[in-house]
């Protein structure tokens, strides 16, 4: 290969890729920042013009309302049987505390919608800490743009859900962790604590970490305490919230089984997320020669193994849903494979640039250097427009929440296929409990308005799959057989797939 001539301008594509770190030449950190803090500034711009109106999931809806309660002072919420009459003690949430209280500080300056700043932040950290890590890693920060380019990151960045402020935690976890392996012991009790911490916003966080402290561990390295101290810290954070909170430090929720015989379903969802949507993810993490290479690759195996034979499927919902829903459980390993590729990349692409003769190569470092340059507008893309899009649809959730509320009172019983309004309805404000329109039947028809004169009749239709079109059937066919006087209060299609019912019945 010939070197250049001493003074001999270089052509634009190869001090392009040297500036990012795919060149010979020595990385150039302040551009590569400049351009990642520049695609945080237009989603963090686009989240404050399209800020979320309301819960658009249920899980999401119920961690909003444990974030109110907490900072009301309670834990549970009392309501009535409208059949029976017994009043019940129930927590609105049997989801991790973490989440609620990041939450909770935006949560008591402006009401429950400052629940959606937690996830927003803890996007944007999750992005800071990765490019922290791997520029003390020696690499590339640019490579920090693997997570704001996942699909299903940009969605739950505006998701008051546990995904995007566990990608932070675990962000910030890993940093201390790469910091400390030549630093002093301080750096590592400090991963550990955090580690044991992310255990408050999802308990399977505990994967991303687990091969990294073992490997320390088992390669009896002299600050492997500070890791297992710091856990053991973090950990009793953990049990101090689940005590706070549930009266249990060891309360937990059902979590999904082992299940491979619906592996089908995950598989080409999860490849496709973890092999396009990052690209070349899962190879470029497999081929990484750097330090903890072990340590790395087991990480990324045992994250992938564990969602792929859980017992978790969402072919109940449409395919735009299903992909973020699913993929979404791999935010916080998002990381891990930004510091696998940010080796293997650059290393593999000067081998192939090595291998090539002069034409050969301007023509590689013209093509790298557009693939590249598409990828960080594409990124930037991505980060502006997914908020007028998700912002569109939040509207629509929110119109359908606001006409509920406008029509029903809280304080009179009310029928509903529970599992397409739980995320409407506002348990904290509700007198009585939701009768379940799957279980209920004529005869508690006629007690409902013996003891009461009448009940409202909420009934959402959905159309975007198989599972809620056999739902808005078994709604219609409710309503035929239903017993009593109707009076229809709204009929209204706010999407092409949500359609919203609502009758008083009375005697």
């Amino acid at each position: 290969m010939t070197a250049p001539r001493a003074g001999a301008a270089r052509p634009i594509p190869q001090r392009f890729l040297e500036r990012l770190g795919l060149g010979e030449g020595a990385c150039d950190v302040r551009f590569a920042w400049r351009l990642v803090l520049a695609a945080l500034l237009l989603y963090a711009l686009g989240f404050a013009c399209f800020y979320p109106r309301t819960p658009t999931n249920t899980d999401e809806a119920m961690y909003v309302r444990q974030a109110e309660l907490i900072l009301a002072g309670e834990r549970t919420v009392v309501r009535e049987d409208p059949l029976s009459g017994e009043q019940e003690r129930f927590w609105p949430s049997t989801y991790w505390v973490g989440p609620a209280l990041m939450m909770l500080p935006f949560v008591w300056l402006s009401g429950w919608r400052g629940a959606f700043v937690a996830p927003c932040l803890g996007l944007l950290l999750g992005v800071l800490f990765t490019g922290r890590g791997l520029q003390a890693e020696g690499r590339s920060p640019i490579f920090a743009l693997l997570v704001l380019g996942f699909l299903p990151a940009l969605v739950m960045g505006r998701v008051a859900m546990s995904d995007a402020p566990s990608l932070g935690v675990v962000a910030l976890g890993l940093w201390l962790f790469w910091r400390g392996i030549d630093g002093r012991p301080r750096w590592w009790l400090g991963s550990g604590f955090v580690a044991g911490v992310s255990l408050a916003f999802r308990v399977t966080n505990v994967l991303i970490f687990a091969p990294f402290f073992a490997g320390s561990v088992l390669r009896r390295e002299r600050k492997s305490w500070a890791l297992l101290v710091g856990g053991l810290l973090g950990l009793g954070v953990r049990l101090l919230l689940m005590h706070f909170y549930f009266g249990n430090p060891f309360a937990e929720r059902g979590a999904y089984l082992f299940h491979p015989q619906t592996l089908h379903e995950r598989l080409p969802l999860y490849l496709l997320g973890l092999l396009v949507l990052v690209p070349g993810g899962l190879v470029f993490a497999f081929a990484y020669r750097g330090r903890r290479r072990a340590e790395l690759l087991g990480c990324v195996a045992l994250t992938f193994c564990f969602y792929l034979f859980q017992q978790f499927s969402t072919d109940t919902t449409g395919w735009s849903k299903r992909l973020v829903l699913a993929l979404r459980y791999f935010i916080p390993l998002l990381p891990v494979l930004a510091y696998g590729m940010a080796e293997s990349l650059p290393r593999l692409w000067r081998r192939l640039l090595e291998r090539s003769g002069a034409g050969r190569r301007r023509r590689l470092e013209a093509l790298g250097a557009t693939l590249v340059a598409l990828w960080i507008a594409g990124v930037a893309a991505a980060a502006v427009s997914v908020h007028p899009v998700m912002g569109r649809w939040a509207a629509h959730q929110a119109e359908i929440s606001d006409a509920l509320h406008a029509i029903v009172p809280v304080d009179v019983p009310i029928v509903t296929n529970w599992p397409a309004t739980r995320k409407f309805l506002r348990p904290l404000q509700e007198r009585y409990d939701p009768v379940h329109r799957a279980w209920c039947r004529p005869e508690h028809v006629a007690t409902l308005l013996e003891r009461h004169g009448a009940f409202f009749l909420v009934l959402l239709d959905r159309s975007d799959s198989a599972y809620w079109r056999r739902d808005a059937e078994a709604n219609q066919t409710f309503v035929d057989a239903l017993a009593g006087s109707r009076e229809l209060l709204l009929d209204r299609r706010f999407t092409p797939t949500d359609r919203l019912r609502i009758w008083r019945i009375t005697p």
